[in-house]
């Protein structure tokens, strides 16, 4: 969703219905297991990338019903 809002918190807060202290915890976090930064426009094309592909693989896996 961060995608979709151009990398605003806010707004992907208010979609996600959390706060925007709790975006922005998750979006530290995926910098601390990545090394990669949402916040960085270079760097959020990379991971939308990877985001992407992650999907047309259809990974990860559903869980079974």
């Amino acid at each position: 969703m961060l995608f979709d809002n151009q990398g605003n918190y806010t707004a992907t807060a208010r979609q996600m219905h959390l706060s925007v202290r709790a975006v922005t915890y998750r979006l530290d976090r995926i910098h601390s297991l990545t090394g990669y930064h949402p916040g960085e426009p270079t760097q959020r094309f990379t991971l939308h990338a990877a985001v992407l592909g992650a999907r047309l693989l259809g990974w990860p896996p559903s869980a079974p019903a």
